[in-house]
C-alpha cells in the first residue's frame, strides 16, 4: 500500500510523539527511582552518622570509665599501702629488737627513697639499723612468688650496699613481709635464708625464725 507524502508525515509525527511520550514516561520513572535511591542513600548516611556519633559517645564513655577505674585502683593501692604502713611497718621495730636480735635501734625509716650517685633510685619499705645487725624489710600487699624471687635477687646482687655503702660489713637480716604468706612462698624464702613476717593470731611475727637460723 502506498501512502501519500502527507500520510507518511502524519505517521512519522505520530511515531515521534509516541517515542517522546514513552521517553518522558521512562524519564519520569527513572527520576522517581533516582529520587527514591537518593532518599534511601540520605537515610543510610544519616543512620551511619547517627551510629558513628553513638560509637563516639560509647568510646568516650569507655575512656571515662577506664580513667575512673584506674583512679579507683590507684586509690585502692594507696589504701592498701596505708594498711601495710599501719600494720606491718610498726611491727618491724619490735621484731628487729625482740625476735631477730638486731640490738638497740640506731636508726629507723619506712618507705625511704635512696638515690645512688648515678641517679638510680630505690624505695626501701622499712629499714632498722640496730647495734648488732640491720633488718632490711620488703613488704607486699600480695606475697607472690615472683615478688619473693625479685627480693632474693636484690639480696644476692648486694643491692642494699650499692645504696648504703656506709653499712658495708654489717650483718643484714632480710625480711619479706605480708599480711598472709603462702606456705610455698615461705618454703622458698626459708631456703634462701630470708625471714618471713606475717600476721599471727594477734600480731605480726616471724613464721620461720628457727628454720632460717638452722641454716
Amino acid at each position: 500500500m502506498l501512502f501519500s507524502t502527507e500520510e507518511r508525515v502524519d505517521r512519522l509525527e505520530f511515531a515521534l510523539e509516541k517515542f517522546i511520550s514513552e521517553s518522558n514516561f521512562r524519564m519520569a520513572e527513572l527520576n522517581t527511582t533516582l529520587s527514591r535511591q537518593e532518599r534511601n542513600l540520605d537515610r543510610r548516611e544519616r543512620d551511619t552518622e547517627r551510629k558513628m556519633a553513638q560509637l563516639d559517645r560509647s568510646m568516650e564513655e569507655a575512656r571515662e570509665e577506664t580513667k575512673a577505674l584506674k583512679k579507683q585502683m590507684g586509690d585502692l593501692g594507696n589504701r592498701l599501702g596505708t594498711i601495710i604502713e599501719d600494720i606491718i611497718v610498726p611491727s618491724i621495730r619490735r621484731i628487729a629488737r625482740d625476735e631477730l636480735n638486731c640490738g638497740n635501734e640506731i636508726a629507723f625509716s619506712s618507705r625511704y627513697t635512696k638515690t645512688r650517685p648515678d641517679g638510680t633510685q630505690r624505695e626501701f619499705d622499712a629499714l632498722y639499723v640496730g647495734e648488732k645487725a640491720i633488718l632490711l624489710n620488703e613488704s607486699k600487699v600480695t606475697a607472690r612468688l615472683d615478688y619473693a624471687k625479685e627480693f632474693v635477687e636484690s639480696l644476692q646482687n648486694k643491692e642494699f650496699f650499692q645504696y648504703f655503702p656506709e653499712y658495708q660489713g654489717k650483718i643484714i637480716k632480710p625480711v619479706f613481709s605480708a599480711l598472709n604468706v603462702a606456705d610455698s612462698v615461705t618454703a622458698y624464702l626459708t631456703k634462701q635464708g630470708v625471714y618471713v613476717v606475717a600476721m599471727g593470731d594477734d600480731v605480726m611475727h616471724v613464721v620461720n625464725k628457727s628454720e632460717v637460723e638452722k641454716k
